[in-house]
């Protein structure tokens, strides 16, 4: 176990540690394509209505949305289908807009996996463990999947399938993780059934120093090369404000770029060795405070700030980072109907003013 003393004095020594600026590696002629992930979900967590929302999100004319086909709404009785809100979403996403819809147990947002009520009550996994091992899930997930992509697959504005989010990380509730060769196989029977669109799969990228007490690179490495192998674009999800909780305090600290930049810019190298695309599919945009599921405070949170954000998502587009999807845009709305507070709404509007539109249905990043 790492004792508080020796975190605390990593922590120092990072958050003192000189910073050496990066030249600019963006070539100035490549579009910057700015979206962002959509979540009714998060929405609701926020007391705000998600029709609402959604609408004013589309307002910004994204270049790319992420939308989840969220499992235990659509399919809350064995085989049968409610596409309602799914179908309303795709059919108000604007023209222009092209959109990433993720697609398998995991989804977007807290709890993560979003197994129906009646799909839990049958599958036996424990806390920790491979989830996809259950059979029956195993089966269920594949028809899932197939049915989505069925229903949806006639849509011209959907661009990208992600199957799962964040697969072969430990998350939700139970802390589960979905076997390699189990995502490999959903991959398949995407394919198989819409094989012109290409397939998103995403990881987390640690952004804190207690990465430093283990070999992160080569559990990072080997996670980005197993998904290269399975998918077409590999996406990193990326959150440098991130709390650290222990048996004796709380902090939510912002991890500064020397940090994680190295580690980031490692993963794209990769990604273009193996000849894929790689994408920021998640751009902490909002805050992430210890042991709060969403933060609903009147008082705007001082561990982060639009400006941040902003400068971070510069840096990533300075790095070569051509697509990146802003997480949080619910939170922003919040904040400006609330609380009368558009500081967020303000400064991301910024990215959106500056993007190019994908109007061709081309790929987004070489």
């Amino acid at each position: 176990m790492v004792s508080t003393a020796l975190l605390l004095t990593v922590v120092l020594a990072e958050l003192l540690r000189p910073y050496a600026p990066r030249p600019n590696s963006h070539d100035g002629t490549s579009p910057m394509n700015v979206g962002f992930t959509f979540s009714e979900r998060q929405a609701g967590y926020l007391d705000v209505s998600w029709r609402q929302a959604f609408q004013a999100a589309m307002d910004l004319s994204p270049n790319l949305v992420r939308l989840g086909a969220y499992w235990d709404t659509i399919e809350t009785q064995p085989g049968i289908y409610d596409f309602s809100t799914l179908d309303w979403m795709l059919d108000n996403v604007p023209d222009g807009s092209s959109v990433l819809l993720t697609v398998g147990m995991k989804a977007p947002r807290w709890p993560e996996f979003y197994l129906p009520a009646w799909l839990q009550a049958e599958i036996q996994a424990r806390g920790g463990s491979v989830v996809s091992d259950d059979a029956t899930l195993r089966q269920a997930t594949l028809r899932y999947i197939a049915r989505v992509v069925q229903h949806e697959k006639g849509r011209d504005n959907i661009k990208y399938w992600q199957v799962e989010n964040e697969p072969l990380d430990p998350s939700g509730a139970h802390h589960w993780t979905i076997d390699p060769g189990f995502l490999a196989q959903e991959v398949g029977l995407v394919r198989s059934i819409d094989p012109s669109r290409q397939i998103v799969v995403s990881m987390f990228v640690d952004t804190s120093p207690l990465e430093y007490f283990w070999p992160w690179s080569r559990k990072s490495q080997a996670e980005a090369q197993t998904l290269l192998r399975i998918g077409d674009v590999l996406g990193l999800d990326l959150y440098p404000v991130r709390p650290i909780v222990t048996t004796h305090f709380q902090l939510s600290l912002s991890w500064p770029l020397w940090i994680w930049e190295p580690r980031v810019l490692a993963l794209r190298r990769q990604a273009q060795r193996a000849g894929r695309q790689v994408w920021i599919s998640e751009a902490q945009a909002e805050p992430w405070l210890p042991g709060l599921l969403v933060d609903k405070n009147s008082a705007p949170p001082t561990n982060t700030s639009p400006s941040l954000t902003a400068s971070t998502v510069d840096r990533l587009q300075a790095d070569g980072f051509h697509t990146i999807l802003l997480w949080g845009v619910e939170y922003w709305y919040m904040r400006s109907e609330r609380f009368e507070d558009g500081a967020w709404w303000s400064h991301m509007l910024a990215f959106f003013h500056t993007s190019g539109a994908d109007q061709s249905g081309e790929r987004l990043d070489a």
